[in-house]
């Protein structure tokens, strides 16, 4: 297991390697209350509330967000309960905005599924949803408590979905460490290695730089072209 700190408004980690499952019971031990929020399309075999949201993009909309709200309502979360978003990128984007806007700001922590979620999306602390006019538009940011990254949910992605992840991944490497550059390159990919190398870029960045005043802006390299096209396409 490999952990990478994040300093962000807080001190959090990132474990690399852990069984889901076991970290989840330990994250619930003496809670009250706990929501999980993942995607309709994740079999999910756990003893908690789940809101089901849609897959993906389409997620992140002001009609979910509110629903999100209502639910937690019904649940009764109070600030000290937990949201925990398990799923891809677009699931902890939408768990993370939950827990910022909840009460002011409740603790959730991230169970990112995708490699894309591995190595950008669940660190750093945006969170947020998208608006007709653009992606990412209304949000906050509010880092999770700790994120776990169980490597063995990689072997349920397409292979078009780890094409996704190694671009973020060699992204990583083209702003801060060539040696992930070299790594990409084996025949047998030490995932491990790609994410926490990966994982460490964006932290140092995000360290010096929580609310992108500048400095940050170099993790958007590609992004600011590819959700034009999104948008558009």
């Amino acid at each position: 297991m490999k952990t990478v700190p994040v300093s962000a408004e807080r001190t959090y980690q990132v474990e690399i390697g852990v069984d889901w499952k076991i970290a989840l019971n330990d994250w619930i031990e003496g809670r009250n209350k706990v929501a999980v929020i993942a995607s309709e399309k994740l079999e999910l075999k756990i003893d908690l509330p789940i809101i089901r949201i849609p897959d993906g993009e389409s997620g992140k909309s002001p009609d979910v967000i509110v629903n999100i709200w209502q639910k937690l309502g019904e649940l009764g979360l109070n600030r000290n309960d937990l949201i925990i978003g398990i799923g891809g990128g677009a699931t902890t984007d939408l768990a993370g905005f939950a827990a910022s806007s909840w009460l002011r700001g409740i603790a959730w922590y991230a169970f990112p599924t995708s490699l894309a979620g591995m190595v950008d999306a669940a660190i750093g602390g945006k969170t947020g949803i998208n608006a007709k006019n653009g992606k990412n538009l209304i949000g906050a940011f509010h880092s999770p408590s700790e994120v776990l990254i169980d490597l063995t949910f990689l072997n349920t992605l397409p292979k078009r979905d780890l094409s996704a992840g190694m671009a973020e991944v060699i992204k990583c490497g083209f702003i801060a460490d060539f040696k992930i550059l070299n790594l990409a390159q084996d025949d047998d990919l030490d995932y491990q290695q790609l994410i926490a190398r990966s994982i460490k870029v964006k932290a140092d960045v995000v360290s010096k730089d929580f609310k992108e005043s500048k400095l940050r802006e170099i993790l958007n390299y590609g992004h600011t072209l590819g959700h034009a096209i999104e948008k558009n396409s």
